[in-house]
């Protein structure tokens, strides 16, 4: 069964083991080939930033969620709790990574739909706004299976609206 689980201080080596096998997510505050011994601080920061505690100069709050398959931690994803004008043009509301050994099963798709449906319950009622990089055509399949709406495209990037 998949569902999403927030980000929390007990996670442990599961959650780090998959977070090195994800090189290519620039949103995540170089968790990747981070020391073990870094994790709970790295994680605690996630935690705190979801409240609003800690933020880096220009950051919104964010909570992290992993997706889990039957307690398997297999993605990640962050979703933002409003845009700035840096999130418009690089990163939307909602950034998400699969597990580099769970990639092509479906788990992005499954992702996406789940954390639009997190925003609606977290009373985000505007549209929601999902960056990808124009050469990742599963990421951009994904945003398209779950109703996105292209709305731009330059070389850096490709905007999908989700209403």
């Amino acid at each position: 069964m998949l569902y999403l689980q927030k980000a929390a201080l007990t996670d442990g080596r599961e959650v780090y083991e998959m977070l090195q096998r994800i090189p290519d997510t620039p949103f995540l505050d170089a968790s990747y080939q981070m020391a073990w011994e870094d994790f709970p601080n790295w994680v605690a920061h996630r935690v705190e930033m979801a409240d609003g505690f800690g933020l880096p100069e220009g950051w919104v709050p964010s909570t992290t969620f992993w997706l889990m398959d039957d307690g398997i931690p297999v993605a990640l994803s962050c979703l933002r709790c409003r845009l700035t004008d840096a999130l418009r043009e690089r990163g939307g509301h909602i950034g998400y990574a699969v597990d580099s050994a769970k990639r092509g099963r479906g788990y992005g798709k499954a992702l996406l739909g789940l954390m639009l449906q997190e925003a609606r319950r977290m009373g985000m009622t505007e549209e929601l706004l999902v960056t990808v990089h124009p050469n990742n055509i599963a990421s951009r399949r994904v945003a398209e299976a779950n109703g996105g709406q292209l709305r731009r495209e330059t070389a850096e990037h490709v905007y999908y609206w989700f209403a």
